[in-house]
């Protein structure tokens, strides 16, 4: 439809694209993009905001720290894209012959590249392991890819991950795990989706206090 009809949006963009000989690709081709497009913006999102709460949860010190300070919001939304990265990794495609981590991939070789194992780089990364609120290079994971693959989402995703989260600690007094479906903070028990591409749990139970009305 937007080939006949084009309008001015990403859709028609989209199926405007050419091949460097000014080919237009098959339409199966363009709807398996566009499809993946509209679905990755909100699985990922999801996990994203799921696993910032799961965080809270655990590490209460963290949530007063975000209740005292919203201005830590961002940071706090970094290092969960950091550690706890929805989209693990991807495809990429060896288009010379090069040489990675001592193995040679020929031309044409397809990788999986882990895009949580490079968040946790220590030459990148000082104490990697760590959550932390100050760190200063925090935005340099690849939560969201690089280069000319960067994911074009990446605003909005932060941008509904902050305000989730700010209208949650607006509405939510003491937002705990419930320790009737996950187990106490020493024996905590998540179930997590059991594939190599995601990172997520399948569930998570909170529970809370309704925080007191404005001004009281």
């Amino acid at each position: 439809d937007r080939r006949a009809h084009p309008r001015d949006d990403i859709m028609t963009e989209m199926a405007h694209a050419t091949f460097p000989d000014g080919t237009l690709p098959p339409v199966e081709d363009v709807m398996k993009i566009a499809a993946n497009l509209f679905a990755a913006g909100s699985e990922t999102t999801a996990r994203l905001i799921t696993t910032s709460f799961k965080i809270m949860g655990d590490r209460p010190d963290l949530q007063q720290q975000l209740r005292a300070d919203r201005n830590l919001i961002p940071a706090f939304i970094e290092e969960t894209l950091r550690l706890e990265t929805p989209l693990r990794g991807s495809f990429k495609l060896s288009r010379i012959p090069t040489t990675l981590g001592g193995i040679d991939l020929p031309a044409g070789t397809t990788v999986f590249v882990m895009n949580d194992a490079a968040n946790r780089d220590p030459r990148r990364f000082e104490s990697p392991s760590e959550f932390r609120l100050d760190r200063e290079n925090g935005r340099q994971h690849l939560g969201f890819g690089h280069g000319i693959h960067t994911c074009a989402g990446a605003p909005l995703a932060r941008a509904e991950a902050h305000a989730t989260i700010v209208r949650v600690l607006d509405r939510a007094a003491q937002l705990r795990i419930s320790e009737d479906h996950h187990g106490p903070p020493d024996a905590r028990w998540y179930e997590y989706d059991p594939t190599y591409m995601h990172r997520g749990v399948k569930e998570l139970h909170l529970e809370f206090a309704p925080a007191p009305p404005a001004g009281r």
